[in-house]
């Protein structure tokens, strides 16, 4: 997996000037474990090596499933499930994991009622992926 991500890293500049782009493109250069939430948070939102994102990611959310970037308490969570379905098709380990560890301790976690609105359809969207 670290063989096909320092491949991945090896790609050439940014083709767009934004800030989205140089810091996702900057993101390629940063070993895996060194990514903080909010560059983590980025990369899934822009679909940016889910391969290799969502399973770290995973592992984050297990810890604490409301964990924040930038913006408010469960932005992760909120990111994950804009991934599209096929990859947790795709992927039926990260699913599993979702389904047991990330999703298990969501719903349980008191403070789920007092989330926005937008993490709670996160949860309920990643709730029906899961299963």
């Amino acid at each position: 997996m670290i063989a096909r991500w320092k491949n991945w890293t090896a790609r050439g500049g940014p083709t767009f000037d934004s800030d989205v782009v140089r810091t996702s493109h900057s993101l390629r250069r940063k070993p895996l474990n060194t990514l903080t939430d909010e560059e983590l948070r980025l990369a899934v939102e822009q679909g940016i090596a889910l391969e290799w994102l969502v399973p770290l990611m995973l592992r984050r959310l297990a810890e604490d499933s409301f964990r924040a970037g930038d913006f408010f308490e469960g932005d992760l969570l909120t990111s994950l499930a804009r991934i599209p379905s096929s990859y947790w098709t795709e992927h039926p380990a990260e699913k599993a994991v979702l389904a047991t560890d990330v999703m298990t301790a969501a719903i349980a976690d008191d403070r789920l009622p007092g989330m926005t609105r937008e993490t709670q359809q996160a949860v309920a969207d990643l709730r029906a992926a899961s299963e």
